[in-house]
């Protein structure tokens, strides 16, 4: 064997003592670039033709019509120039785009895809897309949203979807940059069994965050729109944290006996032997109040925690 090949040999195979036992992280999003394609796009969304379904594992949840835009297009739906703006992609030669308008009548896009394998109940996923307020917006908005689900989400309207609360929610302020890439990432403990990712706005119609960005002209235009590239899910190793303080004080900041992991039973117990709370299966984490709403003491508490492989025990002080 040529020698310099063999030292090289020896780097690699040592370099493995170092990579996480589980390997490298592998993303769950299929085609999260939206590269790969049966058809190039050829126009934007129809109800009865559905362009974002081109990019393999993509589909829409519901009647409204997200877009699919891509290099190999040189019109309407191309890159970096289609009917919605300028935009360069975050990575590769696409991305998606979705829009909303609220009326009434109410129009919200999403996109959604089928992740590559489901999540295990209890384990911790780090989550990450990019998004780009297109140049056509006369709006921008906060919370866009990743709602992961065991089944696939399908309504027959274009109203919001505005269920449930999504996993991953942009809270830190208005996405208003139309020229770069702006990150929405979270972390999240999963419920185990979900299958499915639905990105878009999740909220009621009475309380829509918006910003206005473009003047307002004799008629006034209600219209949003981003683009969407990048997208990343990951497992993450999760540390356990068991509390042992907690300050109840409602003062927003380590009020809660909170875990960062899924449990089966939690039950707190006072310094007799008297149990005071339980939570079974993530319901609820202890507020320093007993199961009847009653303050409790100043003072050390004794908690049992059991999860499917472990059970913990240990003390935790409240300090108000």
């Amino acid at each position: 064997m040529n020698k310099t090949l063999f030292i090289l040999l020896c780097v690699i195979l040592n370099l493995f003592q170092y990579l996480p036992k589980n390997g490298l992280a592998q993303n769950l999003i299929p085609n999260p670039s939206f590269e790969v394609y049966d058809t190039c796009p050829s126009s934007e969304s129809q109800p009865n033709n559905f362009q974002l379904q081109h990019a393999l594992g993509w589909q829409i949840p519901t009647l409204a019509t997200s877009d699919y835009f891509n290099i190999c297009n040189t019109t309407v739906v191309g890159v970096p120039t289609n009917f919605m703006g300028y935009q360069v992609p975050k990575e590769g030669n696409a991305y998606a785009g979705f829009g909303l308008e609220f009326g009434p009548p109410h129009w919200f896009e999403y996109i959604q895809t089928t992740l590559n394998s489901s999540l295990i109940e209890g384990n911790k996923y780090k989550f990450s897309f990019y998004v780009n307020l297109a140049n056509g917006s006369d709006y921008a908005l906060e919370k866009i949203g990743a709602w992961f689900t065991p089944n696939v989400i399908s309504s027959n309207n274009t109203l919001p979807l505005f269920s449930t609360l999504p996993q991953i929610e942009n809270t830190t302020s208005f996405i208003t940059d139309t020229v770069g890439w702006t990150k929405v990432e979270g972390e999240f403990i999963a419920k185990g069994g979900e299958n499915y990712l639905t990105i878009g706005y999740y909220s009621d119609t009475n309380n829509i965050d918006t910003l206005r960005i473009k003047p307002f002209a004799p008629t006034v235009s209600f219209w949003i729109y981003y683009y969407v590239d990048g997208i990343t899910l990951e497992e993450v190793e999760s540390t356990i944290v068991i509390p042992n303080i907690i300050t109840p004080n409602s003062d927003g900041t380590n009020d809660l006996f909170q875990l960062n992991f899924q449990y089966e039973r939690t039950t707190i117990y006072n310094r007799w032997g008297q149990q005071l709370f339980e939570s079974n299966n993530n319901e609820s984490y202890w507020n320093g109040r007993t199961t009847s709403g009653k303050e409790v003491p100043d003072g050390t508490y004794f908690y049992i925690i059991t999860t499917k492989e472990e059970t913990y025990k240990g003390f935790v002080q409240v300090i108000r």
